[in-house]
């Protein structure tokens, strides 16, 4: 198999083994997760999916409900317990490790999301040698968090890889603000998983997938428009006439969330993705061409989407390569003004199924 064999030429060459294979996908529930989900499912894999409750798998089994026959679940009420994962590791064939607090804000850094990223991260990792040796590909979601260095600011001039790393310290983490904190719990918890994989050298490899911004239609269950995930809440704040100026772009660098659901699907069936890191993105955006977009293309919001003043202008900022994943994994990328429609057009769907928010 080459390093560069993509879904299609798996397919040609092993559809009716795929069939017979089991992946397991934890944190199934979740707005990335839910189209890591559709990247299996729509090749003919079996998914197992962890959940926190059967409640929480209903909503997993609602949202897929054309795949039934191919998911089944596994409760997982803690991802940081120890054992959390033995059981539900058990004769599934790979092994996608979505499950991670993303929250910016908690009471304490070090045992609200620190520990929980690190931990999460390494109980898979040891249940999985411990009772399923037959494993051989690992795909963990990582983040860009996990590259960016915050300290440098927008850094015009430097092109970010997976070659860069968060400068970040443990320490600077447990007392830093939110964000600093976030991007520390991705860095940590890769980093645990490069070195479980270096000290313990167990059967599988590891790859991990490092996403920017996600934008991207919703199809994982929300039914409360206040509590939408991160970056569905950036975009629908522009429609809701919630924000009435445009805010300065925090971080630039996106990607589509179908795209990040078939990077992980890539890594996992690309043999060359052995112990390698895929920083997935579609390039930079500004938050003024997010706005424009959704005037241009979804007119029945567009007289309440901020517009910028005239003349203004946003300041440079970093760059970003995909050139890895787009050799490596073969990835083409959404462009920006499909994505931002099509999640305009999926929060508006949900507008009239959940009701309103402002």
């Amino acid at each position: 198999m080459s390093a560069v064999q993509t879904a299609k030429d798996l397919a040609a060459n092993a559809t009716s083994s795929i069939t017979n294979l089991t992946i397991l996908i934890s944190g199934a529930s979740g707005f990335v997760a839910a189209h890591v989900l559709n990247a299996f499912l729509q090749r003919g894999y079996n998914v197992r999916g962890t959940v926190r409750s059967d409640a929480t798998a209903e909503k997993v089994m609602k949202s897929h409900s054309k795949y039934l026959k191919q998911l089944s679940f596994a409760i997982v009420k803690d991802v940081a317990a120890p054992g959390a994962f033995d059981e539900a590791v058990k004769d599934v064939d790979g092994v996608i490790h979505t499950a991670s607090p993303f929250v910016m804000e908690v009471e304490n850094n070090e045992r609200d999301l620190l520990d929980p990223a690190v931990k999460g991260t390494t109980e898979i990792l040891k249940a999985i040698k411990k009772n399923n040796p037959a494993v051989k590909r690992v795909v963990i979601t990582s983040s860009f968090a996990a590259i960016v260095d915050i300290s440098k600011g927008n850094r015009p001039g430097h092109t970010y890889t997976e070659a860069d790393w968060n400068p970040v310290t443990w320490e600077a983490a447990k007392t830093g603000p939110g964000g600093v904190a976030y991007s520390a719990s991705k860095t940590f918890a890769e980093k645990a998983a490069w070195d479980f994989v270096e000290k313990e050298k167990p059967n599988f490899t590891v790859a991990t997938i490092n996403p920017p911004m996600i934008y991207g239609p919703i199809e994982h269950g929300v039914t409360d428009l206040a509590h939408l995930n991160t970056s569905a809440a950036d975009i629908y704040r522009f429609i809701n006439g919630s924000t009435k100026e445009i805010p300065e772009t925090g971080f630039p660098a996106w990607v589509d969330v179908r795209d990040v659901g078939e990077a992980h699907a890539r890594a996992y069936e690309t043999a060359g993705a052995a112990q390698q890191r895929y920083f997935i993105t579609s390039g930079n955006m500004t938050y003024r061409e997010i706005c424009d977009i959704i005037r241009e293309e979804v007119l029945e919001v567009a007289a309440k989407v901020p517009q910028s003043a005239p003349g203004a202008k946003d300041p440079e900022t970093y760059n970003v390569s995909n050139a890895k994943a787009t050799t490596e994994l073969g990835m083409t990328f959404i462009p920006l003004r499909q994505s931002i429609t099509d999640t305009v057009r999926s929060l508006l769907k949900l507008e009239q199924s959940v009701g309103k928010q402002s």
